[in-house]
């Protein structure tokens, strides 16, 4: 009678560590493929140029005031000047300019 508990043991045991071992591999599976698909995820986020960063929508406002400052500067060139190279060399200016404005307007380290 003894020997049978032990072999029914044993094969309680053996069948307890197949459990254990399924399941630690079921484990690192959906570990592996959570990995994955936030690997996934994130190269697909940096792909989407249109996505905005963290502080877009704290200035989103500072933006279009410069943006509205832009084209406000560009209808103002052409209506005095009616004239397509001055609204151009305008454009350019603004171009150039506009990294300075923007660090000026939206920049909070400096508040």
């Amino acid at each position: 009678m003894s020997k049978e508990r032990a072999r029914a043991r044993a094969q309680r045991e053996a069948a307890a560590e197949q459990r254990a071992e399924a399941a630690r591999e079921r484990q690192e599976r959906l570990v592996a493929e959570r990995a994955r698909a936030e690997r996934r995820a994130l190269v697909w986020r940096r792909m989407r140029l249109w996505q905005h960063g963290t502080g877009y929508r704290r200035n989103r406002e500072g933006i279009a005031a410069l943006g509205t400052l832009a084209l406000v500067a560009l209808v103002l060139a052409y209506v005095l000047t009616s004239s397509l190279t001055a609204v151009l060399l305008v454009a350019l200016v603004l171009v150039i300019a506009m990294p300075a404005l923007a660090m000026i307007t939206l920049d909070r380290r400096r508040r």
